[in-house]
C-alpha cells in the first residue's frame, strides 16, 4: 500500500513537470513566432517606405529656368521685357539657349516665342538706328524720332513692351514744353501743371523732386537774387514751415560757401601771380629748389590767412 502511494505521488509529478514543461515550451514558441512576426512586418514596411517616394520626391520641383518660361508663357506685354532680359541672361550663361527656345517654343505662342527670340537681334539693330541717327534738334522732335524707332523695329507691340520707356520719353517731352513757357508761367501755374503731371505718373509725386523740378525750369534764367526768392517761394509751397526755413538756411549757406570759394580761386589766382612776378625780381637770384620752397610756403600761408 505504502508503494502504490509512493508510485501514485511519482506519478503525479511527473504528469505536473510535463505539462509545466509543454506550457514552457508553447509559451516561448509563441514569443519567438511573435517576435518573428513583428520582425516580419516591420521588414515589409521598411521596405515598402524605401519604394515609396516622398511628398518632395513625389511632387517634381521646378528649376529656375523652367519657372521663368512657365512665367514668360502667361506674361503680358507690360510685363515680359524683364523676364526675356533674364532668359537670355541665364541662357547665354550655360550655353543653353537653343535647348531652352525649344522648351518656350513648346510652351507659349509662336508670337511670343518669336519676341523672345529675335530679342537680341533687334536690340542690336535698335541701338545701330539710334547711334547712326542725327538727334541735333528739340528734345520734343528727337522724343517723337526714337518712339519711332522703337515702333519701326518692334512693330505696334512696342509701346507696351518698353512702356517704361515711352513713359520716360514722353515725361522728358512735357518738361521741355514746359522749359519752353517757364519764363511765360507764374510759379504757382508751373506747380500745378507739375501737380497735374505727377497725379497722371508722368513724374513724380515726390515733392523733393517736383521742387527740384521747378528750380531748374523756372530759374533757368533768372538772376541770382531772383533765383533766391523763387526758391524760397517754393520752398514754402512744397513744405511745411520748419522745413522750408530749413531749406532756405541750407542755400543760403550754399551761396554762401559758393561765394568763399569763388572769392578763394580769384585771390589766389592774385597770390600766384604776385609771386610769379616776384620771382623775376626780388626772388631772382633763388636756385629753383629754393623757390619751389619758398612758393609752396607762400602759398600754405595764404589758403591759412584767407580760411582762418
Amino acid at each position: 500500500m505504502k508503494n502504490n502511494i509512493l508510485y501514485l505521488i511519482f506519478f503525479a509529478l511527473a504528469v505536473v513537470s510535463v505539462v509545466a514543461y509543454q506550457k514552457t515550451d508553447f509559451t516561448s514558441a509563441s514569443r519567438v513566432t511573435n517576435e518573428k512576426t513583428l520582425a516580419y512586418v516591420q521588414k515589409k514596411e521598411s521596405s515598402q517606405e524605401l519604394v515609396k517616394p516622398s511628398n518632395s520626391e513625389s511632387m517634381h520641383e521646378k528649376s529656375p529656368i523652367e519657372e521663368l518660361i512657365e512665367k514668360l508663357a502667361k506674361a503680358s506685354l507690360t510685363e515680359i521685357k524683364p523676364l526675356i532680359e533674364s532668359f537670355w541672361r541665364v541662357c547665354l550663361k550655360q550655353s543653353t539657349c537653343d535647348e531652352l527656345l525649344s522648351d518656350l517654343h513648346t510652351n507659349t505662342s509662336f508670337e511670343k516665342y518669336q519676341l523672345v527670340a529675335q530679342y537680341p537681334t533687334k536690340q542690336q539693330e535698335f541701338k545701330v538706328l539710334t547711334q547712326s541717327e542725327d538727334f541735333n534738334t528739340s528734345t520734343v522732335e528727337k522724343v517723337e524720332r526714337i518712339k519711332s524707332i522703337y515702333v519701326q523695329v518692334w512693330g505696334d507691340i512696342a509701346s507696351e513692351v518698353f512702356h517704361e520707356a515711352f513713359s520716360f520719353y514722353d515725361t522728358r517731352a512735357m518738361l521741355a514744353e514746359l522749359t519752353d513757357k517757364g519764363n511765360e508761367l507764374e510759379y504757382n501755374d508751373f506747380i500745378e501743371q507739375l501737380d497735374t503731371l505727377g497725379q497722371q505718373g508722368r513724374i513724380s509725386l515726390d515733392k523733393s523732386e517736383q521742387y527740384s523740378i521747378a528750380i531748374e525750369v523756372l530759374g533757368a534764367n533768372m538772376s541770382p537774387s531772383k533765383l533766391s526768392e523763387l526758391k524760397s517761394q517754393l520752398a514754402m509751397q512744397y513744405f511745411g514751415k520748419e522745413q522750408a526755413e530749413a531749406i532756405v538756411a541750407r542755400q543760403y549757406q550754399v551761396i554762401e560757401q559758393q561765394k568763399t570759394v569763388q572769392n578763394y580761386h580769384q585771390a589766389l589766382k592774385q597770390k600766384k601771380a604776385q609771386l610769379e612776378l616776384f620771382r623775376e625780381t626780388e626772388f631772382s637770384d633763388l636756385t629753383e629748389q629754393q623757390w619751389r620752397n619758398h612758393y609752396a610756403a607762400e602759398i600754405k600761408a595764404f589758403r591759412k590767412a584767407f580760411f582762418n
